[in-house]
């Protein structure tokens, strides 16, 4: 690994802070941006900015097209489905409060959550606030003393009551990697569906989404070298209440 060739691809390294070389180290929270990005940023805002889907003269089909093409790579790169599985948001935080405010109207009192104590504040909230207004009960897979989620105790926690599960793929506070796939499994035996986050996992791992099988895998751009702003949650529709999710998200939006 040449070190001094990857810190030329990144223009902020080439400050100095207290008159000495930056030395970046906060990248689990937000990666720097490299020349590629920016230039493509530029290059948008230089020769085609105009709006998507609607319009029909050169600057705004440049611009859908782009936009599209970006949708295909990422389908590809996290091996979706389907392009349309793929709906942009403006961070992590923004897709797991989407899927959230999507099951509103789907949860009824005494239907379970159940949620990892490893999450990040993001991941915990919104199904706190989502079971505030439907009567759903929250509950939490615990940890050992190294971090790692008691597999035991989620299988007793799992049960024809468990409408979902939240997980992060890797955790943010200490680099634990969880066992999606076996937690995806178990969740899907018992009807429930699964939401991970993988804004850490991004960077470091290439999930594949249709080997995982999971319901919702969400990240942010801004960890993987991208710009701020933009997220992404990739949907694997196939079951009516997926779609009745989606289409009451689309709705709390508007």
């Amino acid at each position: 690994m040449d070190v001094t060739k990857i810190r030329k691809d990144f223009p902020v390294l080439n400050r100095k802070v207290n008159g000495r070389p930056l030395i970046y180290f906060d990248n689990a929270a937000t990666s720097q941006t490299p020349t590629k990005v920016i230039n493509t940023i530029v290059d948008y805002y230089e020769n085609y900015n105009a709006n998507i889907h609607r319009g029909v003269h050169a600057l705004s089909q440049e611009a859908t097209d782009a936009y599209e093409g970006a949708r295909q790579k990422i389908q590809l790169h996290f091996n979706a489905a389907q392009p349309y599985e793929v709906i942009f948001t403006s961070g992590t935080t923004h897709a797991i409060n989407i899927v959230s405010n999507g099951y509103t109207e789907l949860l009824n009192q005494g239907d379970e959550l159940i949620v990892s104590a490893l999450e990040h504040h993001s991941n915990i909230v919104p199904w706190q606030m989502l079971c505030e207004k439907t009567g759903a009960l929250l509950k939490v897979i615990p940890m050992n003393e190294d971090g790692v989620l008691l597999m035991d105790a989620y299988d007793d926690l799992l049960s024809e009551r468990t409408k979902l599960v939240f997980v992060n793929h890797v955790s943010n506070a200490l680099g634990t990697i969880n066992p999606i796939e076996e937690i995806i499994n178990k969740a899907h035996e018992v009807g429930a569906e699964v939401l991970i986050d993988g804004a850490q996992a991004s960077p470091h791992i290439k999930a594949d989404l249709q080997s995982i099988n999971v319901d919702y895998y969400v990240t942010s751009a801004h960890k993987i070298c991208g710009p701020t702003g933009i997220g992404l949650s990739l949907i694997h529709i196939s079951e009516p209440t997926r779609q009745e999710a989606i289409s009451y998200a689309v709705f709390c939006l508007k």
